[in-house]
């Protein structure tokens, strides 16, 4: 090997001569973050999933789906929204209103399990005025609950992280039950609509029937003998054929009423819940034990970096140490050189 080159037992000597410095930033290292994790709260994960109904598989859907066609044949506007996907449900648990109901929500104090307090009292949140402590609640919450949506299966998993594991499973259980309260009253609102618009136009549909047969008893009365009239016979089959359509227009009508009032009755969930929250056995962190082996770890790679920059700064020091004796040694006979000299 050359004169500058350091063999494999020249790189290991300083750590055999300096592994009680290793060995010590290694276990004050993990000592430090076994305090610190000791001290952190822990986190417990709650986690519950749900599919939203889909209103397409009804009969209702399918009779309504009919009319919005009919409507527009018939030049009108039926104001009927398709199915919620699930990614709707999804947004819909981080709106700001289902969020401040589950914030008021009284839950069991974790402390003393025979009082309940509101939520925003066991997490904590403190501001100078309601309306504030509403707002910086919504956040904190928004941060502790996760919403995710499988696309393969429709099915949306809710995940809530709460300093109990029995808080955390409450929350979880409270927001599915605020989301299916909402959808419901949206649903049996959107059967009023729905009940509303086909009454509407059951109605009109049926002055229109009346008045398509009137004109045709009144053609009927006046001719009586039209067979043979091409003219007679050509108004009569138009007579019919309109009186044929409002026939058809009205039975369609009549069906979607008689559901659309059935709809607005019935009180069905329009989610599916699959896991009910249940209370979590193990937190989610601090994972103390690995945190304080990854600790130790980075501790005895932090220990083998001091002792490699030691030994460095000891060797620049050994190399530079004949140039600075030479130095000395060449000013003391400058000063003598000085001193002899007339």
């Amino acid at each position: 090997m050359g004169e500058g080159d350091i063999s494999l037992l020249e790189m290991l000597a300083p750590l055999v001569r300096r592994w009680r410095l290793i060995a010590g930033t290694a276990i004050v290292c993990a000592a430090v973050a076994a305090v610190l994790l000791l001290l952190q709260r822990p986190v417990y994960t709650a986690q519950t999933t749900f599919t939203p109904e889909t209103p397409s598989n009804s009969s209702l859907a399918s009779g309504i789906a009919g009319l919005a066609g009919l409507a527009g044949q018939l030049g009108l506007s039926a104001n009927i929204s398709a199915s919620v996907s699930p990614d709707f449900f999804a947004r819909l648990l981080h709106s700001r209103e289902l969020l401040r109901s589950v914030l008021l929500t009284e839950f069991p104090d974790p402390r003393d399990t025979t009082t309940k307090r509101p939520l925003l009292d066991l997490i904590g949140i403190r501001a100078k005025s309601a309306e504030e402590r509403l707002q910086k609640g919504a956040r904190r919450l928004t941060k502790r609950t996760d919403a995710q949506v499988d696309k393969a299966t429709g099915i949306v998993t809710l995940e809530v992280e709460m300093p109990s594991p029995v808080l955390a499973a409450a929350v979880a259980n409270r927001m599915i039950e605020l989301l299916n309260h909402f959808n419901l009253e949206r649903r049996q609102s959107q059967s009023h609509e729905q009940r509303r618009f086909t009454g509407d136009r059951l109605q009109a549909a049926e002055q229109e029937l009346r008045d398509a047969e009137r004109t045709q008893l009144r053609f009927m009365q006046t001719n009586r003998q039209y067979m043979g009239s091409p003219v007679l016979e050509f108004q009569a089959q138009q007579l019919e054929r309109a009186v044929r359509v409002k026939q058809e227009v009205f039975l369609t009508l009549t069906k979607a009423y008689e559901e659309a009032r059935i709809a607005e009755v019935r009180d069905t969930p329009v989610l599916t819940v699959i896991d009910p929250a249940v209370v979590p056995a193990m937190r989610t962190r601090p994972r103390r034990m690995l945190g304080t082996a990854i600790a130790l770890v980075a501790g005895g790679l932090l220990g083998i970096a001091l002792v490699y920059l030691s030994a460095f700064r000891a060797r620049i020091r050994r190399e530079s140490a004949p140039d600075y004796v030479d130095f000395q040694a060449a000013m003391q006979e400058a000063r003598g050189r000085a001193r002899r000299s007339p």
